[in-house]
């Protein structure tokens, strides 16, 4: 464990390091952090302090990860809704590609959609019908761009139907509400889906991605329900401020795959709806560039223009 100490620009000055987390607390992205960030302490021999700095979307976390010290003491834990953001503002004060290094993947997630008991469907098809019969129903969003907001305009373009959105300040206001009936759709993360169905709140209807979720296999995705060609997977990376250099993202991937590897992190990730899934830097770089890529040519089919 000692080569680890020297791993990062900074390193053996015993300093702590931050990861900056763009969501609200309780969001699956911060669960991961917090997760995370007691694994890597232990290889690298520092503390890892997790810093919420929520708000617009989270724009104003990655921007303040953007303009951090390449120095290693400045991280970003985020989630790959986030790259779509340049196609809903015009004047974003970073680069999502350009101004954050990747250090590497933690791991994937689904998300589900969802109906408040008091729904009178019981599959995709039943919903897609009854949203047909009763447009401009409202569907909870815990803000603009999220991979709530996404999810819902795709099935929006997809089955023609008009469905209103209720955007909240962060995902518990939206939840609550939903759990209440004052709004009755939502999509959320597939743990989450799964934990109020069993409690008989809400009924799932399908899940986002195309292919059977490892944790969840028995729910039936969008895809197969109508929706053909319906395929949304959430992921979830570290990143670091442009400019950090290329040994020190390479060690800190190595770190990150080394935590993730081990039964104490990865289980944590899995407990919150994750599946660890170890990688290069240069494989987040490449997922990245081609999640940018498929929601510009998504919300460009949708119509949807920056501000």
């Amino acid at each position: 464990m000692a080569s680890h100490a020297s791993t990062a620009e900074g390193a053996g000055t015993g300093r702590p390091a931050r990861i900056l987390v763009p969501q609200t607390a309780g969001t699956t992205n911060d669960l991961l952090a917090r997760a995370i960030a007691p694994g890597l302490a232990a290889l690298a021999g520092r503390p890892f302090l997790v810093e919420n700095r929520e708000g617009a979307s989270g724009m104003l976390g990655m921007d303040a990860a953007a303009k951090s010290a390449p120095d290693g003491l400045t991280l970003l834990n985020n989630v790959s809704n986030t790259l779509a953001l340049p196609y809903f503002y015009k004047n974003l004060p970073f680069d999502v590609l350009a101004d954050l290094e990747p250090v590497g993947i933690e791991g994937y997630g689904n998300h589900a959609l969802v109906v408040h008991r008091s729904v009178p469907v019981e599959n995709v098809r039943d919903f897609l019908a009854y949203a047909a019969r009763h447009p401009g129903m409202e569907y909870a969003a815990p803000g603009l761009a999220t991979h709530h907001h996404l999810c819902m305009a795709m099935i929006q373009a997809m089955a023609s139907i008009q469905l209103n959105p209720v955007f909240y300040k962060g995902s518990a206001g939206a939840m609550a509400d939903l759990l209440r009936g004052e709004v009755r759709i939502m999509i959320v993360p597939i743990q989450i889906a799964a934990e109020h169905a069993r409690s008989g709140d809400l009924r799932i209807l399908g899940a986002t991605s195309r292919t059977p979720f490892p944790l969840y296999p028995d729910i039936p995705s969008l895809h197969d329900q109508g929706l053909a060609g319906f395929d949304v997977e959430p992921w979830f990376a570290l990143w670091a401020p442009r400019g950090t250099p290329p040994d020190a993202l390479a060690r800190y991937n190595g770190l990150l795959n080394e935590a993730i590897g081990q039964a104490e992190v990865g289980g944590a990730l899995a407990r919150h709806g994750v599946v660890p899934t170890p990688g290069t830097v240069d494989d987040l770089r490449r997922k990245a560039a081609a999640e940018h890529r498929m929601w510009g040519e998504v919300l460009r089919k949708m119509r949807i223009r920056p501000e």
